[in-house]
């Protein structure tokens, strides 16, 4: 579906959305959901009929050497631990409480577009409805050479809002990450917000971004929290919806509790515009293996900032809807984006690990960044085992699934501290959809690091 679809102008010439993004649930949910459910049910009673046992416990049988069992009894231990630790301060995690009026900070709003067309409307629309004083709100919208009507919408708003909007013009495509410079140098706030030209923010989203940064002198960058604008439009954005609050809201929990947020996304972040200065030439100018870095412009950004020794986090109730690709191409295509991103970044902080690169709560953001590094390799050695078990006795098959949907199922429960109901199922749906049709991503976009191409443009 084309953002053209999804998104209309009212008789007084304002962005509404359409069809697809005001959509609620209906039977096709319960349809959706009944079988994930059942499907789950099938697959552990199937194990539990044919004795074939889950991975973990296949791990301990009788038929494996002495070395190899405490091998895996080991490395089960460790994931585990590790499992445990991250729900444990997930589950500890709070908001920063929000900050008077009186003490809000004046904030510019960075929003770069390309060929976005009338969906660029909604998301300045959204920043300038938002519950900001106007008189501390600035808005800057930057037009990267696109070649639809996006200026149109752009000057539209502007000239609907001379003192509040800057519209800012590329001569050509030049990039995201040039778009954002362009925006961090024209602003004027203490602080600066990024917000996608896809999305939609909800009305104290501002507010809510800002009040870590009032607070605590030491935070750089505050990341918001992503929810799918289009998240009822089709099968997969309601797995990717699932997907989203699940490895979004739960990694950045645990990751803020260390001051230490990875990527802080584009979609919304807050960013201590005296900070971002002092790295802003050396970002705009990353290379990587030789070639410029065109993606991955929130990671990196993250990155340079944490750096720096400046403290990133995360707040649950700065609130941004955005929009996902709702056919597999397109999210194949995001995701290998995204995952160059991460694997650059993370090989880039290398170095800096066996550091003494913080002052404090170093130890967890080092072993995150080793463990996405890590993540292949593992996956690799896991996935031989299991081939071997499955070529040697194939209806461990059965076990393997069954595993993966009740691992999926319990991460899952996590979803329900903010969502109430059952949409948390469509994760266990994802887990199975990754497994079957996206290994693929992240060897991929390991030998294809250099590749700078946006794909979803």
């Amino acid at each position: 579906m084309r953002k053209s679809d999804i998104v209309t102008l009212d008789a007084g010439g304002l962005a509404v959305m359409g069809r697809a993004l005001r959509a609620r649930p209906t039977r096709a949910d319960v349809v959706w959901k009944s079988g994930i459910a059942l499907a789950l049910v099938a697959l552990v009673v199937a194990s539990l009929r044919f004795g074939v046992p889950p991975v973990v416990v296949a791990f301990l049988s009788e038929d494996r050497a002495p070395t190899e069992t405490a091998l895996s009894i080991a490395l089960t231990a460790l994931v585990l631990a590790y499992g445990a630790f991250t729900f444990f301060h997930a589950l500890r995690y709070r908001p920063v409480a929000p900050v008077d009026h009186g003490e809000l900070p004046d904030v510019s709003v960075v929003v770069p577009a390309y060929n976005e067309g009338p969906m660029v409307r909604v998301a300045l629309l959204s920043a300038l409805g938002s519950d900001y004083p106007p008189s501390k709100l600035h808005v800057i919208a930057v037009d990267d050479g696109s070649k639809d009507d996006t200026w149109r919408h752009i000057a539209e708003v502007a000239r609907a809002h001379p003192h509040r909007v800057t519209a800012i013009r590329q001569p050509r495509n030049m990039g995201k990450r040039e778009a954002l410079r362009e925006g961090f140098v024209r602003a004027r706030g203490d602080v600066v917000v990024t917000v996608d030209s896809d999305s939609q923010l909800d009305p104290r989203a501002l507010s809510e971004a800002v009040a870590p940064i009032v607070r605590d002198a030491e935070v750089a960058a505050v990341a918001g929290k992503v929810l799918v604008l289009n998240r009822y439009e089709s099968a997969l954005t309601r797995l990717l919806a699932a997907r989203f609050f699940l490895t979004f809201d739960l990694s950045r929990a645990v990751q803020s509790r260390f001051g230490a947020v990875l990527c802080c996304p584009g979609a919304l972040t807050a960013y201590r515009r005296s900070a971002v200065m002092r790295v802003l030439e050396r970002w705009s100018a990353q290379t990587f293996l030789g070639a410029p870095c065109t993606i991955g412009e929130d990671r990196a950004l993250t990155t340079w900032l944490l750096r720096e020794g400046h403290r990133a986090v995360y707040q649950s109730t700065a609130v941004v809807h955005t929009i996902v690709p709702s056919a597999m191409a397109g999210v194949a295509k995001m995701l290998v984006r995204w995952e160059r991103g991460n694997v650059r970044e993370s090989l880039v902080m290398l170095p800096l690990l066996f550091t003494r690169w913080r002052t404090r709560d170093r130890i967890f953001p080092t072993l995150d960044v080793l463990l996405d590094l890590l993540q292949f390799p593992f996956g690799c050695a896991l996935g031989w085992v299991i081939l071997g078990r499955i070529s040697a006795r194939p209806l461990e098959i059965v076990g393997v699934l069954a595993t993966m949907g009740l691992v999926a199922f319990v991460q899952s429960l996590y979803c329900l501290r903010s969502e109430k109901g059952t949409d948390f199922l469509y994760n266990v749906g994802y887990a199975f959809l990754a497994a079957v049709g996206l290994q693929w991503v992240f060897p991929y976009s390991c030998v294809t690091l250099r590749n700078g191409a946006w794909l979803t443009r």
